[in-house]
């Protein structure tokens, strides 16, 4: 009787202790989450007490993606192979805080934003430099712009409850420092009037020099929007979209029939200094 009592005993044992120890697992994983989120605790609290500061500064670099672009869009050549330049963009940005959410910032930055393309142009005008006569020319055409400029965009910033995702709204100012509009005809035909054939520009031959430099404004202002991402405590990435008000032609241009706005995507990586 004993050994069997025994054995019982010891059976029950064995069946409780299986489940008593299943119900410390959970415990034991609860308490190593706790640790680790203790862990991360201060690198979050420390990105969200940066986010709150008042006054935020540093230095950023980046690229820009586009060019000037006819408006409205029916301007823009049937073909139109277009081949944006990148080129560093260098700079500095302030920011003030509001409130919890809101910011106000700006930047200056120093960039050169180029764009190449190939075209099939109708009519265009131009001026014979030896002639000193107003032309036409219809024809495969090879353009370059470039513009180096002082940029100042300026902004609102709204941030997200994560603190590390933002939303810009906002403008810029930008005066060229350098301009230029280059179009060389490649292949096709000019004349004095639309559609008129006196010259005939064979392929392989040599281009007629069509500059537009001299008729170029000085200065832009546009609307520009975008999206920033903190990689890091004082590392941010973002993109912004912009668009010009202004013709990049003065008025009293006699070339173009149509506006010309500067339409680009920029890539900035900011880094804080003061955070």
């Amino acid at each position: 009787m004993r050994l069997k009592h025994i054995a019982i005993l010891s059976c029950t044992f064995a069946l409780l202790s299986g489940p008593a120890a299943k119900a410390e697992n959970p415990s034991a994983k609860t308490a190593k989450t706790s640790t680790r989120t203790e862990e991360l605790k201060p690198a979050r609290q420390k990105l969200i007490s940066s986010d709150r500061n008042i006054f935020r500064a540093g230095v950023l670099i980046g690229t820009d993606i586009g060019g000037a672009i006819p408006v409205p869009f029916k301007y823009i050549p049937s073909t139109f192979n277009p081949y944006p330049q990148l080129n560093l963009d260098m700079g500095v940005f302030a920011e003030f805080r509001l409130q919890d959410r809101w910011s106000l910032g700006a930047n200056f930055i120093y960039k050169t934003v180029g764009m190449k393309a190939d075209a099939r142009v109708s009519n265009q005008k131009y001026e014979d430099q030896e002639a000193g006569l107003l032309q036409y020319y219809t024809g495969t055409a090879k353009m370059d712009m470039s513009f180096t400029m002082f940029e100042v965009p300026f902004y609102a910033k709204y941030t997200f409850n994560n603190h590390v995702s933002r939303l810009l709204f906002g403008g810029y100012f930008s005066y060229n420092l350098k301009a230029e509009f280059e179009t060389l005809a490649t292949k096709g035909y000019s004349g004095g009037e639309p559609d008129k054939v006196e010259v005939i520009i064979e392929k392989g031959g040599e281009p007629i020099n069509m500059s537009f430099t001299s008729s170029l404004r000085d200065f832009d202002a546009g609307v520009m929007v975008g999206y920033e991402h903190t990689l890091y405590n004082r590392l941010n990435i973002g993109i912004r979209v912009s668009m010009g008000f202004l013709d990049i032609f003065q008025k009293d241009t006699k070339y173009f029939d149509y506006k010309m706005l500067h339409m680009r995507g920029s890539i900035i990586v900011g880094y804080r200094l003061f955070h």
